[in-house]
């Protein structure tokens, strides 16, 4: 058996595919303690086993009946603050708040956003990004979350930062930002409810059923959520696909050819080379759990490889090869079962205008530098790289349906 890279390992983050494929393999409930953090993870890599135990009623996110060990380690995102108000809650919370949040995320609605997202897709394009995480990916992704939450645009930038260490090695730096997010978000709740706007901060503030609301730590929480996890992982999307197309010249022309393929190629982006690699929502056992002989015990905090489990060559045929007209399963890119990611038919929107645009605008793309000198970002989270720099050949941009559709606000969409 060859030795892969201790998982953690500088190593590892420079390609964390032969590590996860080894666990997967070999050590599919693998116990870890990680170099960041004082405590003892169960790491679980499989595919089935992932779905099996995001719905298994002996696990919870609930940080509440966490160890302490764990709520001291800096992994349970946001210990000390409000953060917890959202999603990391009991199962009754959660099921109320994903309902009060629905309301907010219709269809309809979602696809209101469709030509603002162009628009601002557009005007970077128009800049000539050279860098597709720095001047294309995190000012499209935070540009259209902010937008979306009604967030001024003088601090978007400001943000931005927040969101950037949020999921960073840096747990303490973690931490602060998280707590900043809240503080400012609060400070933006006071300012809608005097007020109120076209914006998805304003609906949050309005959602009910019945006499139920969320109240403002809770909609602070949810919100701030939904900022950093659709800044980072949707940001680091545009760079994953963009490397994962020239690494599969042929991929990119099948693209190139038959636009209609969209969809597909963003979902097998997300599979192969997804932004999340260890989901940062561990979920903590109620009682011990077997699983593939090893015993997780009572108070064990559990996380899920997403990125092993969507080359699971159980599920997938040749799951290391991109295909962008793969049938295979769905990607677990987005999670499973009641925890998954509320944001994600923005982050899908998002990514297959963001894909077309610079491909309609860019008819070549090459790497600006040689492919060994592209590195990774250092996130126990997230998969991305630190740049990725490129020689763009310019075109007229084509007239998209997108562009054409009459620009309409959340509210507007409601009504």
């Amino acid at each position: 058996m060859t030795t892969a890279p201790r998982i953690f390992s500088m190593e590892y983050y420079s390609d964390p595919f032969p590590t996860l494929k080894q666990m997967r393999e070999h050590e599919p409930v693998a116990r870890v303690s990680p170099p960041f953090a004082d405590i003892d993870l169960w790491l679980v890599s499989r595919y089935d086993d992932i779905r099996n135990l995001a719905t298994d009623r002996r696990l919870t996110v609930d940080a509440k009946v966490a160890s302490e060990r764990f709520r001291r380690s800096g992994l349970a995102m946001g210990v000390g603050t409000n953060w917890e108000k959202a999603f990391v809650v009991n199962q009754r919370d959660n099921v109320r708040q994903r309902k009060l949040i629905g309301a907010t995320h219709t269809p309809r609605m979602t696809a209101g956003w469709t030509p603002m997202i162009s628009e601002i897709a557009s005007a970077l394009l128009d800049r000539m990004p050279t860098d597709m995480v720095g001047e294309y990916g995190y000012p499209l992704a935070s540009t259209t979350i902010a937008t979306v939450l009604g967030i001024r645009e003088s601090d978007h930038e400001l943000m931005r930062g927040w969101a950037d260490a949020a999921t960073g090695a840096d747990r303490a730096a973690s931490t602060q930002a998280l707590r900043d997010t809240l503080d400012y978000i609060g400070e933006q709740i006071k300012v809608k409810r005097k007020q109120p706007a076209d914006d998805l901060l304003t609906l949050l503030i309005n959602a009910s059923d019945g006499d139920d609301r969320l109240d403002d730590e809770e909609i602070a929480a949810i919100a701030g959520n939904l900022f950093i996890a659709g800044t980072d992982t949707t940001a680091n999307f545009f760079a994953n696909a963009v490397a994962a197309l020239l690494d599969h010249p042929d991929q990119l022309d099948l693209l190139r050819a038959d636009p209609a393929l969209m969809d597909q190629a963003v979902d097998e982006v997300l599979r192969y080379s997804n932004p999340v690699i260890l989901s940062p929502g561990f979920r903590h056992a109620l009682e011990p759990i077997e699983l593939h002989g090893t015993v997780i015990p009572e108070g064990g905090t559990v996380g899920f490889l997403l990125a092993a489990a969507n080359r699971d060559p159980r599920v997938y045929d040749e799951p290391d090869a991109l295909r962008i007209t793969r049938t295979d399963a769905p990607h677990l890119g987005f999670g499973y079962g009641p925890n998954h990611c509320v944001g994600s038919a923005l982050a899908r929107l998002e990514c297959k205008i963001g894909l077309a645009s610079l491909l309609d605008r860019h008819p070549r793309l090459d790497l600006g530098v040689d492919r060994t000198e592209l590195t990774h970002r250092i996130s126990p989270f997230m998969y991305g790289f630190n740049r990725l720099p490129l020689a763009t050949h310019s075109a007229t941009p084509t007239t998209s349906t997108a562009a054409e559709t009459t620009s309409t606000s959340p509210a507007e969409v409601l009504a």
